[in-house]
């Protein structure tokens, strides 16, 4: 029996296992570490297929094309929702990107609870993020904390709590009332609360979910993605086919994620 070797998004992490757990045709080998590992990983040669929560940058693609001589080859295999997610006691129910932005953003001027809703916590916001090889890393950073006068992408505020895994962040906002962090919608739990979200303040804000990840109406919804170094041999290519299939888009479905139809 063949071996795949995959690796990348920690967000993508449980999908990489229930596939390599119901694939019958190759053993699959399959690790998280964050996108960027499985980038680098992909661009060494060390792995058939990258796992990613967002897209190859144009460095990444040239590096790889450069290194291997060969076109790197991208498959939308599912969805992804951004959820922000506090503390259950926490009685906020809702917050915005433009509130975000002024939370997690170089410059930002939110720094306590009551300047989100006054009457609820009071006390400044433990501020949650992931580690810097994280696709959801780039992907909320992006998303949230806005560009500058030269159209280039501003940089997380200063003192946010690097969480090194998924699992980290919702550990921790199980525990502490005070914080507040992202990750993917698949990592919910009863320990933890996600909020509903909206691009402005005041507007109606919009709960995770399939359809509106799929639709986009949900502010942070993103697709996920898996790489290969050119055409791949035939039994990745097999594997392949069989993720975007609907028995491997169940493993997509099970784990909390979003299939791509």
């Amino acid at each position: 029996m063949p071996t795949i070797k995959m690796s990348g998004s920690n967000t993508m992490a449980p999908i990489g296992a229930a596939w390599a757990e119901a694939y019958p045709h190759a053993s699959i080998v399959t690790s998280g570490g964050g996108s960027g590992i499985g980038i680098k990983q992909l661009t060494d040669g060390t792995i058939d297929i990258c796992n990613s929560s967002r897209p190859l940058k144009p460095t990444e693609i040239e590096a790889i094309q450069a290194k291997h001589g060969k076109e790197v080859k991208e498959y939308h295999v599912g969805y992804d929702a951004l959820a922000v997610f506090v503390h259950p006691e926490n009685p906020l129910n809702e917050i915005s990107i433009e509130q975000l932005t002024q939370i997690y953003g170089e410059g930002g001027g939110i720094t306590n609870w009551d300047q989100i809703a006054p009457g609820g916590l009071t006390g400044r916001i433990e501020v949650l993020g992931r580690e810097s090889t994280s696709g959801t890393y780039e992907y909320f950073q992006e998303a949230i904390c806005g560009k500058d006068d030269q159209g280039r992408h501003k940089s997380y505020r200063q003192g946010i709590s690097a969480m090194s895994s998924s699992q980290a962040i919702i550990d921790t906002l199980a525990t502490t009332k005070s914080a507040l962090g992202y990750d993917g919608m698949a990592f919910k739990t009863d320990k933890v609360k996600w909020l509903k979200l909206s691009t402005k303040t005041g507007e109606p804000a919009v709960e995770p979910g399939i359809n509106d990840a799929r639709s986009g109406t949900y502010p942070l919804a993103r697709k996920l993605f898996i790489y290969t170094v050119g055409e791949p041999e035939p039994h990745v290519r097999q594997f392949i086919d069989w993720v975007l299939s609907p028995e491997g888009q169940k493993g997509v479905a099970d784990t909390g994620a979003v299939t791509v139809h």
